[in-house]
């Protein structure tokens, strides 16, 4: 009777520090989840400096002979046999560059649109989630992840949705395919169920019960072994 007593507390023991184990990455997870969601409001705090290679978006050759090249980390010009990254845009999310008649560079990304201006400096013209740049008969034209087709008059100083572009898309019925691979991503992200604007409701509560689960699984553990270590100290 003692040696299936022994198997039973035994496995109990390896179910205990199995549980203890997998709670680190399930805490990470759910942690990560929420800032994930909330990536907008951690703007780009730097926590450390990586070797990993440069992710690149777009490359640009300039009429005076300048070459630079978007970067998920900012946007880098060469400079002879040597690359420098443009102080003003370092950290950024840069997808698009496109060239202006006078020679400024426009610089568009995850972040919004950037323009050079005199001094080498650079200004924001617009913050949003850009996917798209192009400049077109002295008009700019954004192509944003929230806020469709933008065109701007003015250089950057104030933007209208591009009515006639977004009502000939709205006006679209052509049915396109929706993979599998694509409905099981925005099943994980909650845009299947609550919708691109409020998916991050659906991360936080995801988080939520990781980072609970993670918590009480830890505290239970620790009352259990204080338990044990109480009976083993009491006298019969």
């Amino acid at each position: 009777m003692v040696a299936p007593m022994k198997t039973v507390i035994g496995s109990r023991t390896l179910h205990n520090w199995i549980g203890i184990v997998l709670v680190v990455p399930l805490f990470i997870v759910g942690m990560s989840t929420f800032f994930m969601s909330h990536e907008k409001s951690l703007g780009n705090f730097v926590i450390a400096y990586t070797n990993d290679p440069l992710e690149l978006k777009d490359i640009l050759h300039t009429p005076d002979g300048r070459l630079l090249l978007a970067t998920k980390n900012g946007v880098y010009e060469r400079h002879g046999d040597t690359w420098a990254v443009i102080d003003s845009l370092q950290g950024q999310d840069v997808r698009s560059l496109e060239i202006l008649a006078g020679g400024q560079v426009l610089a568009a990304g995850k972040q919004g649109l950037w323009v050079e201006v005199d001094g080498g400096s650079w200004q924001q013209r617009h913050d949003a989630d850009i996917q798209g740049l192009q400049v077109y008969l002295n008009n700019w034209y954004l192509v944003t992840k929230e806020q469709s087709i933008l065109i701007s008059h003015d250089q950057g100083g104030s933007w209208q949705p591009a009515a006639s572009l977004t009502n000939s898309l709205s006006a679209l019925n052509v049915k396109r395919p929706l993979q599998l691979n694509k409905f099981m991503h925005d099943l994980h992200t909650g845009k299947a169920l609550l919708g691109k604007h409020y998916e991050w409701i659906w991360a936080d509560l995801l988080a939520l019960v990781l980072v609970l689960l993670s918590l009480t699984g830890v505290y239970m553990w620790w009352k259990s072994q204080k338990r044990k270590l109480t009976l083993q100290h009491t006298p019969e």
